[in-house]
């Protein structure tokens, strides 16, 4: 072999050396573009995931505040409506008790214990009643009574049967079947 073959055969050696190191180079530098690219996915999969938790973490926390401001205005609400309602029921009580007063008074009067009965309490109203059935006992005035009486023994025993007592005792039975009857009061409107 001369010495021109030779160069030919070292330089075509020498090419397919640098055709094998290049190709090699492209090969990882491939690979490691392939590498970057599923590193590039799996961070933006997991910002993506990152991101709908703090989404669903931030909703719930809106919903569950959105739900604490419903109730508490809810409960504002109902005690508003429970304030109302009890100046109605109030307010027919003393309605009853003007178209009725005679029967009511000899009802509740007949209810008390038999006892000497020194105080009497009732409405103004009432007054003229009081005094002819118990004319032994001292009778004071209390406006905030709608319909009934007060009535205190000499020892000390104190008997509230007033109609205004009998509401207030009442009131945590009838309180929600007033709610119960408006809710379907009200259901009833909107679906008509």
């Amino acid at each position: 072999m001369g010495e021109s073959e030779l160069k030919i055969a070292l330089q075509r050696e020498g090419e397919e050396q640098v055709r094998a190191f290049w190709q090699a180079a492209e090969e990882k530098v491939a690979k490691r573009r392939q590498e970057l690219k599923e590193e590039q996915e799996q961070l933006r999969l997991e910002a993506e995931r990152q991101l709908q938790s703090e989404v669903s973490r931030r909703r719930n926390s809106l919903l569950a505040e959105s739900r604490k401001q419903v109730m508490a205005s809810r409960l504002h609400a109902e005690a508003l409506l429970d304030e109302r309602l009890q100046g109605l029921a109030s307010q027919l009580l003393t309605e009853l008790v003007e178209k009725n007063r005679e029967v009511l008074w000899q009802a509740l009067c007949a209810e008390l214990p038999p006892a000497e009965w020194g105080k009497i309490t009732v409405s103004q109203a009432s007054q003229g009643l009081a005094e002819r059935d118990f004319p032994r006992a001292e009778i004071e005035l209390d406006d905030a009574i709608s319909g009934g009486l007060i009535a205190t023994s000499s020892s000390g025993m104190r008997v509230d049967n007033s109609l205004t007592c009998r509401l207030r005792r009442a009131w945590p039975d009838l309180l929600p079947q007033l709610m119960s009857e408006l809710r379907r009061l009200v259901d009833s409107d909107e679906t008509a």
